[in-house]
């Protein structure tokens, strides 16, 4: 097939689907820093006669949430997903992979993990292939959990900065490095398919040792703390009060906790967290009835 290469996309649109150019040729590549700095673009749809996505094709695309790719294998350029922080999902069509969490693995893999080697549609979408490609994610996403949460840090300069400066930048990167691998461990629970027992247990484990630990800076970095973040979507879901009882992580402390900061939360997580905060009560009363 003769290349046909969009070069700049120069649209206004929320939702844009990528097919032909003007000369009706059906595209083949998207451009390096086609999409750059793109900021009108929210989902983004890639036709099937697309192999190939150039060097920050789609860098500082800051509103981009959903991308829908092909179910085959794209060559992706350096540095293509770069800031593109509101990424959300990375959809196959055609999927038969049989996980649904398969599109939010796929973001996650270039958004948090900075991994585009796994940004393969065609075998993470794949009925045969799914399975080896989860492997690789789980990982690369243990990999991830088991850096130094400073580890990647650059200052930022604008000006003249002392010290004090670059070091006020460092807690604010280790919080969001602590959100992020909240986030990729619930995510990873939230959608166990293939997910081996001994990495459940660790990534259980991981849940359990910051739920409550001390910080080292002024920023409360728990995973409680992240939990309680009005901002996010924890308190909001059901689903990670489950997780954190599947994972040994509430106590009668941290129910209370939860409870005391998470009063605006939805009727279903508080009338969830009161009949856990019952159960350990009358687990105490039990047990003091045996007290000298």
């Amino acid at each position: 097939m003769e290349q046909a290469v969009l070069e700049k996309y120069q649209k206004n649109e929320e939702e844009a689907e990528i097919s032909f150019l003007e000369d009706g040729r059906k595209i083949t590549n998207i451009g390096n820093k086609a999409f750059l700095s793109c900021k009108s673009v929210k989902k983004l749809i890639l036709a099937d006669s697309v192999k190939k996505v150039g060097d920050w094709a789609f860098a500082h695309m800051q509103n981009l949430e959903i991308l829908v790719l092909p179910c085959h294998e794209i060559v992706f350029g350096k540095k293509v997903f770069l800031d593109c922080e509101k990424l959300q999902q990375i959809q196959v069509r055609g999927d038969e992979s049989g996980n649904p969490g398969m599109p939010w693995f796929l973001a996650a893999a270039v958004r948090i993990l900075k991994n585009e080697g796994l940004c393969r549609p065609g075998e993470a979408g794949s009925a045969a292939m799914h399975r080896e490609w989860i492997k690789e994610y789980d990982k690369a996403l243990m990999y991830f959990l088991g850096e130094n949460d400073e580890e990647g840090f650059e200052p930022v300069f604008i000006g003249w900065f002392h010290v004090e400066d670059t070091d006020e930048q460092i807690p604010r990167y280790v919080k969001k490095r602590r959100q992020e691998k909240a986030e990729l461990v619930f995510l990873r629970l939230l959608y166990p398919d293939y997910l081996e027992e001994a990495l459940k247990e660790k990534l259980y484990l991981y849940l359990r040792e910051h739920m409550t630990e001390e910080s080292k800076s002024s920023e409360d970095m728990s995973v409680l703390s992240i939990i309680c973040d009005s901002g996010l979507e924890y308190g909001k879901d059901i689903r990670y009060m489950k997780i954190l009882e599947k994972a040994g992580c509430l106590t009668m402390e941290t129910t209370a906790l939860l409870l005391e900061k998470m009063q605006d939360a939805p009727p279903e997580i508080t009338a969830f967290l009161l009949r856990k905060e019952g159960e350990f009560r009358q687990g105490a009363d039990y047990f003091s009835e045996f007290e000298l």
